[in-house]
């Protein structure tokens, strides 16, 4: 009954965006294993570490780390705004700003998609590298209803391409969900196959337990807490910090069994808080 529940859950999810997306399948087999990693001292990133100074364990066993080239890989950063019925005029305002701000800091081989909710999820558009279609679609956003906010980030999930791409999603709500049908444990699941790293944005206090911060900590994310008029700093903060992170990679000796694989990571010799996921799940066949 309960699977039963969640397939219809996750068909709802589905039939409410205004163009349905393929399906996403995520991989029962992890042989190489990505992981995006922030280091921080304190509140500031640490830059210019190079492969060997980290210490990198699955399940407890070092790896043979290699250290990719962030800034030669390409982002796929997708939007996913609440749009409603609590969003005033000003705040609308706001995030338009803000939003349009980050589509401006993009750089050219990176992409973006537009989703937003309120009773309903609306993919207003899919990831393309056009900002001015990207801009187009952020106008035609109008606040109504109730908050769909698990729902919208599953949905939103499911954009997520597989491939060389890093994938961003930053999620814009005051956390409260009044509306939707799946569990916030559904979808940090969808997120942790995906390897996509959420971060998300309120101008409402969110709590030290609230969805939005389960899914960004799950995710090797950040939330950040803010005004409506320090919206634009803080969606260009996310995407400044997201390019300082490092791109980790490492290939498993043998296929990892299925279930949950915990990830350590560790930088050497100094006393620095490494943020990236916790882990990967590989499902059974």
């Amino acid at each position: 009954m309960r699977t039963a529940i969640v397939r219809a859950a996750m068909t709802v999810v589905l039939t409410g965006l205004s163009a349905v997306a393929p399906a996403q399948t995520f991989k029962s087999r992890v042989d190489t294993v990505r992981l995006d990693a922030l280091v921080l001292d304190g509140n500031q990133p640490v830059l210019g570490l190079t492969a060997e100074d980290f210490e990198v364990r699955d399940d407890g066993a070092v790896q043979n780390v290699t250290l990719l080239a962030a800034g030669s890989l390409p982002l796929d950063v997708i939007l996913t705004l609440d749009m409603s019925g609590s969003l005033a005029a000003g705040r609308l305002d706001a995030l338009r700003a803000a939003a349009d701000s980050l589509l401006g800091a993009l750089h050219a081989h990176d992409r973006a998609a537009i989703t937003t909710f309120s009773d309903a999820i609306h993919r207003l558009q899919p990831l393309t590298h056009d900002v001015d279609a990207l801009r187009r679609a952020l106008q035609h956003a109008v606040p109504s209803g109730g908050t769909r906010l698990s729902d919208a980030v599953f949905a939103s999930v499911g954009m997520v391409t597989p491939g060389d791409r890093r994938s961003l999603l930053i999620v814009f709500s005051d956390g409260l969900d009044t509306s939707s049908w799946l569990q916030p444990a559904a979808v940090i699941r969808a997120a942790e196959r995906a390897e996509v790293v959420i971060y998300a944005v309120s101008a409402a206090r969110v709590g030290k337990r609230g969805i939005l911060r389960e899914f960004t900590d799950r995710t090797g994310g950040k939330l950040l807490e803010v005004d409506s008029s320090a919206l634009t700093t803080a969606f260009m903060t996310v995407l400044n910090e997201f390019r300082q992170r490092y791109v980790l990679s490492y290939t498993l000796p043998t296929t990892p069994s299925p279930g949950w694989h915990d990830i350590d990571i560790r930088v050497k010799g100094r006393r620095a808080t490494v943020r990236t996921r916790s882990g990967y799940r590989v499902e059974r066949r």
